[in-house]
Parts: structure tokens; C-alpha cells; sequence
């Protein structure tokens, strides 16, 4: 069923925010709170003119401003789950549409991801379960997707062995794709097709032929 285009547009909006949170505010300590979230792109904004005296600064200020309008938001939601300091609730709550309920996760989805995401370790039967066995939900999908994305590493523990991160994403967006369980214009899948594609440059840089 395709997703409506407010849904996917709030999708999206919850995606960058996201992506904000892990990739710029996390690694600086910055705390996920309102106030921090808005002098932190307020420093961005001044570091950034004055390094180009000639930037549109009227567009930079709004750059700056829908970013710290989108982690807030998503804050402000994740806040509804339990603590925003815990990375699976930001999750949850950037990966549901309104209407989506994130503590509805089948028990076999919340112990894969809090393992991955916490333990950086996967399960083979649980993970062969999920791929095989069961029907995903849409935040259920991009919530799986998601925790792939964000452990931070290339290398997952498998079992007794190791997985890329690149092949763990890649069999749960073959499995999505195959058994239709979101639009092919999700925010989430496209973002995990683009993030596979990042791996696979990565490698190919670092073991050039």
C-alpha cells in the first residue's frame, strides 16, 4: 500500500533528525535538550559566516534552524517512549508515521534490534526467524533498518563469527523488498540503499584493484 505524501514527508523530516542526532550532536556530547539542541546550530550558524563572508545567510539560518527543528520534534516524541539518552527509543520514534504505534514491536523484533544496538550482536536463528518466518509491520521494518545503520560499525558479531554491516542491512532490505513490506519510496529504505552503496564505496577505496 503506497504511503500517503504527509506521511512520507514527516518520515523524512524524522529521518534527518536523526541522522542529526548520531552523526552531529552524539559524538560532541551534546545532550538532547531543547535549549542545547538550539545554541549548538546557533554556533554552526556563526562558525559558518565567518568562515564565508559571502554565504546566503538568510538561507543558512534556515538550514540551521529546520535542523534543530527536526531533532527537537523527534526528541519531543522519543521523550513520550522513555529516556531520549536511550538510542533504540529516538529510533522508534523517528521510524513511526502517525498512527504507528512503536511499543507494538513483536517481541522477536525489540530483542533483535536492543541486541544489535546495545550488544552490537545478532542471533543467527532469531535473525533467520525474522527473515524467513515473519511479517513485518511498516515501523518495524525501518526500525530494524535503522538500528543496522546506526551501531557505528562495519562489523557485527554473528553468532560465533562476524557479519559486515553492509551484508546484515543488505539480507533485511532484500526481505523487505521481496515480501513488500514498505513503499519502495519509504525515507528508510531508500536511505538504507544509499547507505549500502557508502559501504560498498568505502570497501572498494580501501582494497582498490
Amino acid at each position: 500500500m503506497p504511503t500517503p505524501h504527509d506521511e512520507l514527508t514527516l518520515l523524512q523530516a524524522r529521518l534527518e533528525g536523526l541522522e542529526s542526532i548520531f552523526f552531529e550532536l552524539l559524538p560532541f556530547g551534546i545532550a538532547l535538550r531543547r535549549q542545547q539542541v538550539q545554541d549548538y546550530y546557533n554556533k554552526r550558524f556563526s562558525s559558518a559566516t565567518r568562515a564565508q563572508a559571502s554565504v546566503a545567510r538568510s538561507e543558512l539560518k534556515r538550514n540551521f534552524n529546520t535542523r534543530a527543528n527536526q531533532v527537537r520534534n523527534l526528541v519531543d516524541s522519543a521523550e513520550s517512549l522513555g529516556s531520549v539518552d536511550d538510542k533504540f527509543n529516538l529510533i522508534s520514534a523517528a521510524a513511526c508515521s502517525t498512527g504507528e504505534q512503536p511499543d507494538m514491536l513483536s517481541a522477536n523484533v525489540l530483542k533483535f534490534c536492543q541486541n544489535l544496538l546495545f550488544d552490537n550482536n545478532v542471533d543467527p536463528a532469531l535473525f533467520d526467524t525474522l527473515l524467513i518466518n515473519t511479517k513485518l509491520r511498516p515501523p518495524e521494518a525501518r526500525i530494524m533498518m535503522a538500528c543496522v545503520m546506526f551501531t557505528g560499525t562495519r562489523q557485527i558479531k554473528y553468532g560465533e563469527s562476524f557479519m559486515a554491516t553492509r551484508d546484515l542491512l543488505a539480507s533485511i532490505v532484500s526481505m523487505i523488498r521481496t515480501k513488500d513490506f514498505l513503499a519502495r519510496n519509504d525515507p528508510f529504505f531508500t536511505e538504507a540503499l544509499y547507505f549500502m552503496e557508502g559501504m560498498e564505496d568505502d570497501a572498494s577505496s580501501q582494497h582498490p584493484q
